[in-house]
């Protein structure tokens, strides 16, 4: 953006300077011309005045060509600055984040950049006061197996496997993180958990007060999101820009829970010249602000 803004100043001044010269040559040539003009009276001055005043158009055209090039290059280094940071335009009300504000920022994101929320939606765009539950509900199982699996509980029903989570700590989880309210009615209307495997689905599903999902292994995430910047809006809320990077594999296995943490503090300079971090995208969430300062989210967008 810095970049950007020099460019312009320094084509603005460039248009000005070669705008004054234009009208400085132009001004010269003139008076020189009035003179001529009332001192000779033959036809060969007449045709030497117009001889002059073609020079100077041609002069003015060709410096109209080196300010119309001058142009084009900077508009093309300002298109190429945009790409470079893949976003055409920035919000005018920027402000980094450093400290316990960065650290707070880059784990709410990471809370759903690790489990790869949106990144591949067809919809492209989680709206939390317009959501499905089961996107709601699918956040939440992630957000559980990732970070305290041991909560849920094992059953069976049939000859199908699942793990449940109580509708109360369902809540929990969304009212922790989203603006949104999970409702247990909604929760009821959902599928009840098939005891055979035919029409197989993931879930969720509801009975006995519990969310059911069929469980899984073998997974890994290791994405992590450092948000970049944030913007304060006129209707209360910030909007957060940020990167996902991903943790090398050898490094992630090695990480206890301390080593993680250090990953969450790091800001976008630091995460950017970390040779264990890969980028994998950006992305732009929207958050309502509580009174202590905490994010809920309206809406997040991920790109790969």
């Amino acid at each position: 953006m810095k970049k950007i803004k020099i460019c312009a100043s320094v084509l603005l001044s460039v248009m000005a300077l070669s705008a004054l010269t234009a009208c400085a040559g132009g001004n010269g040539t003139s008076g020189s011309q009035d003179t001529q003009a009332t001192q000779a009276t033959s036809a060969e001055a007449t045709v030497n005045t117009d001889a002059t005043e073609a020079s100077n158009a041609e002069t003015a055209a060709s410096s109209g060509e080196t300010v119309a090039s001058e142009v084009t290059e900077a508009s093309n280094e300002a298109t190429e600055n945009s790409e470079e940071t893949e976003r055409t335009t920035e919000p005018s009300k920027m402000e980094a984040l450093s400290g316990d504000d960065q650290t707070y920022a880059n784990t709410f994101i990471t809370n759903f950049a690790e489990q790869n929320f949106f990144m591949f939606s067809e919809a492209g765009r989680f709206e939390a006061y317009n959501a499905k539950i089961e996107d709601v509900l699918s956040f939440v199982y992630y957000h559980i197996k990732i970070n305290a699996y041991k909560e849920f509980e094992n059953d069976k029903k049939g000859e199908c496997s699942y793990v449940t989570v109580s509708y109360e700590k369902a809540a929990s989880v969304v009212g922790k993180y989203m603006s949104y309210m999970l409702k247990e009615e909604d929760c009821k209307a959902l599928p009840a958990p098939p005891d055979k495997l035919d029409n197989f689905s993931f879930g969720p599903f509801y009975e006995d007060g519990k969310i059911w999902f069929v469980t899984g292994d073998g997974d890994t995430f290791r994405n992590i999101g450092i948000v970049d910047c944030i913007e304060y809006n006129a209707d209360g809320t910030a909007t957060l820009y940020f990167t996902i990077y991903n943790i090398d594999f050898d490094v992630f296995e090695s990480l206890d829970d301390a080593g993680l943490k250090k990953y969450y503090s790091l800001s976008p300079a630091q995460a950017e010249s970390d040779k264990s971090l890969t980028k994998r995208g950006t992305g732009i969430a929207n958050v309502s602000l509580g009174q202590s300062g905490k994010y809920f989210l309206n809406t997040y967008e991920a790109k790969v």
